[in-house]
């Protein structure tokens, strides 16, 4: 009689355990991350094969691992896993590596890393800045934490421009329609029209800007080293259409030299003064090593007394072949007297012009700035602010000047505003100075069973031996879910299965007492005989 009692009381243990396990279901039902449980029961068997057994025991607790309910929360800091696979976060404890998680509810700590609400930071691929550029963002290949903070903390000076418009080819060439204390007025392509090309009204020298008509402008503002802002503007003008006669140069490689039409870029900078509300020259062409060039393109050793007329434009020709496209990129020899060539003689001699390729760069000190510069106190040996364009883009086709677009990758100090995170978990983060720019892409582990992972609570895991080791990766590759911004994975009880569980599991209970009960009876009429 007593092995009833023993087979009963295993029965009554483990139909608590296995309400004890509908229980911490039913009280992680709203539970963000979680994954129900359930008790697995086994048959005790022991001694001769025709005995009953031995009662019952728990044999493992196996978790579902399945998709739980994704519902939107509008918060940007929190993600969702739609699929396999779990959040990495570097473990605060130093006890693991890693640990692992669904729960996707992260916040910002006081040093801009992601954390989970235990100060576990999130791990991610960091964007890779030595190879990345603003339209191909390239990211590393080892998870680290990801921190938002100092990303646009510190400002970056303008260093490379690209240019994509549409020349209108349609047009004539471009003359000085003033002529004004000119000797020789005409098409800009003249020696001394394209000299003007390189002033403003900046000194004490008569007459030194050009005075013909530009066919199209835009303006585009550039970043010192301190994030100062500066309105960069690009003038075009049509030289001519040089034939094939006047060319001089072969394009196509056939052995013939090609008919093209040429254009004049011309570069001004300048600073915005908040007071009177205008714009004034403040950049002016400064040579290799940084120092400002005056009229004679002679470096200035100290800062230019009022009055002393600077270079203040910087030209180049671009030229087109007879199917629209750019072909070569020219610079002048001299910044200070670029060399032109009478309209009968087209080409621009190349002694006095070097090819630069589809690029060009800028070479400018800031000496007059109303906004903070890379160097304020106007030192004209202060670093230059240096700009690689590139005019891969450019067109000639007939119609009209349209501008798609003129890029540059400089910008101001910002603080970070807002998160935006694309399914394959690239982050990108918004800034107050206008950037929006990749900053990471989330890392996602997984296992190749999940049921030996150790369970550390707060919805977290750690890798085990049984677990087999993790198997990282990026959302939407090698298996791994997507991620679900501004949402959050809730649990994946199914609160009415558990209820009809626990009525099921609370006969059993009942059941094996009541053994005990009989037992005890029939005990007690033994002991009557």
């Amino acid at each position: 009689m007593a092995s009833f009692d023993l087979n009963a009381l295993s029965g009554i243990n483990a139909a608590s355990n296995g309400l004890a396990t509908i229980s911490n279901n039913l009280a992680n039902a709203q539970t963000v991350g979680f994954k129900s449980s359930r008790a697995e029961f086994a048959d005790l068997f022991s001694g001769s094969q025709n005995s009953p057994g031995n009662g019952v025991m728990v044999e493992s607790y196996t978790q579902d691992f399945g998709q739980g309910t994704i519902n939107g929360t509008g918060r940007d800091l929190d993600f969702a896993i739609d699929g396999e696979g779990f959040f990495v976060l570097n473990d605060a404890s130093n006890k693991y590596p890693n640990v692992y998680t669904r729960n996707g509810s992260f916040k910002l700590d006081k040093d801009g890393f992601i954390t989970d609400q235990s100060g576990n930071e999130l791990q991610g691929y960091l964007l890779d800045q030595t190879v990345s550029s603003e339209a191909v963002p390239v990211f590393e290949t080892t998870l680290r934490s990801v921190n938002l903070a100092n990303l646009n903390r510190i400002p970056k000076a303008t260093d490379e421009m690209g240019y994509d418009i549409n020349l209108n080819g349609g047009i004539g060439i471009n003359v000085d329609t003033n002529g004004s204390g000119v000797a020789d007025p005409g098409a800009i392509g003249r020696a001394n029209l394209l000299k003007l090309v390189n002033f403003e009204d900046g000194g004490n020298v008569s007459n030194d800007s050009y005075n013909g008509t530009v066919d199209f402008s835009i303006s585009k503002d550039i970043y010192d080293t301190l994030g100062g802002e500066h309105r960069l503007t690009t003038n075009f003008y049509k030289r001519d259409v040089v034939s094939v006669v006047n060319s001089g140069n072969d394009y196509n490689g056939d052995g013939v030299n090609d008919k093209y039409s040429s254009w004049i870029v011309q570069y001004t900078l300048q600073d915005h003064n908040a007071e009177t509300d205008t714009y004034s020259t403040s950049g002016h062409v400064a040579n290799a090593t940084g120092a400002l060039l005056d009229a004679t393109g002679a470096p200035v050793t100290t800062p230019a007394p009022a009055g002393t007329d600077r270079i203040e434009g910087q030209i180049f020709e671009l030229r087109f072949n007879t199917d629209g496209t750019l072909v070569d990129v020219l610079t002048p020899n001299s910044v200070a007297a670029p060399v032109g060539v009478a309209v009968t003689n087209n080409s621009l001699p190349g002694a006095d012009w070097t090819s630069t390729g589809l690029n060009a760069s800028l070479n400018w000190v800031i000496d007059t700035p109303f906004s903070g510069a890379n160097d304020p106190l106007g030192n004209s040996q202060s670093t230059a602010v240096n700009i690689n364009i590139d005019f891969n883009k450019m067109t000639q086709y007939a119609g009209s000047n349209s501008a798609k677009g003129v890029t540059q990758n400089g910008f101001k100090i910002g603080d970070l505003v807002g998160l935006n995170t694309g399914f394959d978990g690239t982050i990108e983060a918004r800034y107050s100075n206008g950037r929006s720019i990749s900053v990471a892409k989330l890392g996602l582990g997984n296992f190749s069973d999940k049921n030996s992972l150790e369970k550390l609570g707060g919805q977290t895991y750690a890798e085990s031996f049984g677990s087999g080791s993790a198997q990282l990766g990026s959302p939407q590759s090698n298996g791994l879910g997507e991620i679900r911004s501004g949402s959050l994975e809730y649990s994946n009880v199914d609160t009415t299965g558990e209820l009809v569980n626990m009525i099921q599991t609370q006969r059993t209970y009942q059941a094996s007492a009541q053994v005990i009960s009989t037992s005890q009876t029939l005990f007690q009429t033994v002991l009557n005989l």
